[in-house]
């Protein structure tokens, strides 16, 4: 007897097909499904309870709680100031601070130009170039100065000798001795001066001329001594401008900030008075302060 093996059920999978091919199940297949689906929903819920559920709330409580959500949505409509600032995500503007006059003043005259860069104004940079200008200077001719003031001085020295002069006057323990002798001990400044001033002293430089009363060594010595003395004498010219440019700036920058107002507060109750004299080709031009504080 001939067997044959026919098979229930083949599944193909065709793309062409679409989604034909999931109806195509096989019947056993959907009686397990429904068995399982019946056990699933005849199943009792088990009794057991998470922490999370949430309990049972009776009507009463159901209304507490909406009214409390009424009343938080409203009060933020109506006051937007119990939203959070970060919620909106906008900087805090920050606050402007007032530049300080006083402040401004005494950083001019400590620096010049400091006190317009502080209050914002770029002519600070003018009055600060003055100022390094000026003292680049002072310091040029001031060294200039001391060093010509050593050659002269070490050529007096040798050209110039107390026992030559004492031997041709004849006149030791005369006043000119004794004051000469007392400014070679106590003031070297006048004992230089002096020697090369003086016709007194004159006898004193190795090639006196008895004929002229004079010495060209001592001439040589004098034009070192002026160049030395010009050089010191331009210094002191830049140290004054630095000291005016002080007081010009530290007056400018207070009158761009209050150009209304001659008191200017430094202070707690301490204020800061500019007087002023100016006329053309007055004599009695002045500028001055006053500082006064309240007790």
């Amino acid at each position: 007897m001939a067997s044959y093996n026919k098979a229930l059920h083949e599944i193909t999978f065709r793309p062409v097909l679409g989604t034909s091919n999931l109806t195509c199940l096989r019947f056993v297949s959907c009686l397990l499904g429904s068995a399982l689906v019946a056990i699933l929903f005849s199943a009792p819920i088990a009794s057991a309870s998470s922490s999370l559920d949430m309990p049972d709330l009776s009507a009463r409580d159901i209304l507490l709680a909406q009214r409390a959500l009424e009343d938080s949505t409203s009060e933020r409509a109506t006051n937007p100031t119990v939203l959070r600032q970060d919620s909106l995500n906008v900087a805090p503007a920050k606050e402007h601070k007032e530049k300080s006059q006083g402040k401004a003043f005494l950083y001019n005259l400590a620096i010049p130009g400091t006190g317009h860069l502080y209050g914002g104004y770029k002519r600070g940079f003018a009055y600060l170039g003055v100022e390094g200008l000026s003292w680049a200077t002072y310091f040029y001719y001031h060294g200039l100065g001391k060093n010509k003031e050593d050659e002269f001085q070490g050529y007096a020295d040798n050209h110039w000798d107390y026992n030559k002069w004492i031997a041709s006057c004849n006149c030791q323990g005369s006043d000119a001795d004794n004051l000469i002798r007392n400014f070679y001990a106590n003031n070297k400044q006048q004992y230089y001066e002096d020697i090369g001033k003086i016709p007194t002293y004159f006898e004193g430089w190795d090639d006196y001329n008895a004929n002229n009363n004079d010495s060209a060594n001592r001439r040589f010595y004098r034009g070192m001594r002026t160049d030395s003395n010009n050089f010191l004498k331009n210094a002191s010219y830049a140290l004054m401008v630095a000291f005016v440019n002080r007081i010009v700036s530290a007056v400018d920058v207070v009158r761009l900030m209050k150009k209304e107002k001659e008191t200017v507060n430094i202070g707690p109750s301490t204020s800061l008075r500019f007087k002023m004299h100016t006329k053309p080709f007055n004599r009695e031009n002045a500028f001055g302060f006053q500082i006064t504080k309240q007790l």
